[in-house]
């Protein structure tokens, strides 16, 4: 029978993301996380087992999040090709530079450091990165659609994933202190090259 969980979750997940996401997973601790939480250790552990439990559910919870996001900046935006995605890489870089500390992307940054340990995170990562890219892939269906686009079917998730790839450079630009001037610059010149590439 599982246990009732006498502590807010979603409080205790907050805590834990900004712990593992400003000092890494090795450099984070449950005393840590207890303490910033006000969440027991034994609490903790009788939740989710272990810190790689708590950071799995983290990083879960996490990635879900990015997906929604992607989701939500793509579909609200209507509007040409070129306009949607230089809309859609603009709000990646205000997202990723509203840190002041510049941190990246927790899923990249938990991927580079856990991934030669850890399959699950590998596994959570690459599902997250699928799903980001099926949203984009229907962006450009709908523009093929439209006439807007001329590409073969093929030609199509491949796209969609150039256009998530460049989002995941511009965030890892970001970690490194590159100018949100640059950053946009940046964008506006990739959505402006994509579009062009494949007009109809």
């Amino acid at each position: 029978m599982a246990r009732i969980r006498r502590f807010n979750e979603e409080t205790l997940l907050d805590c834990a993301q900004e712990a593992f996401w400003v000092n890494g997973y090795d450099q984070t601790s449950i005393e840590q996380i207890s303490q910033a939480s006000g969440v027991g250790n034994g609490s903790i552990y009788a939740a989710y087992g272990s810190k790689l439990g708590l950071f799995l559910a983290v990083f879960s919870r996490y990635c879900t999040g990015r997906v929604e996001l992607v989701t939500t900046v793509v579909d609200s935006h209507v509007g040409s090709f070129e306009a949607a995605v230089a809309h859609y890489l603009d709000e990646i870089v205000a997202d990723c530079t509203s840190h002041p500390d510049r941190r990246g992307c927790l899923m990249l940054n938990s991927l580079a450091e856990l991934g030669n340990r850890f399959p699950e995170v590998v596994e959570v990562g690459a599902r997250t990165v699928t799903d980001m890219e099926r949203v984009l892939s229907l962006r450009v269906i709908d523009s093929v659609e439209a006439g807007e686009l001329d590409i073969e079917t093929e030609q199509i998730d491949p796209l969609g994933a150039h256009i998530v790839l460049v989002s995941q450079g511009l965030i890892q630009l970001s970690r490194f202190g590159v100018p949100v001037e640059r950053l946009r610059s940046i964008a506006q010149t990739s959505s402006r090259m994509t579009a062009l590439m494949h007009a109809a």
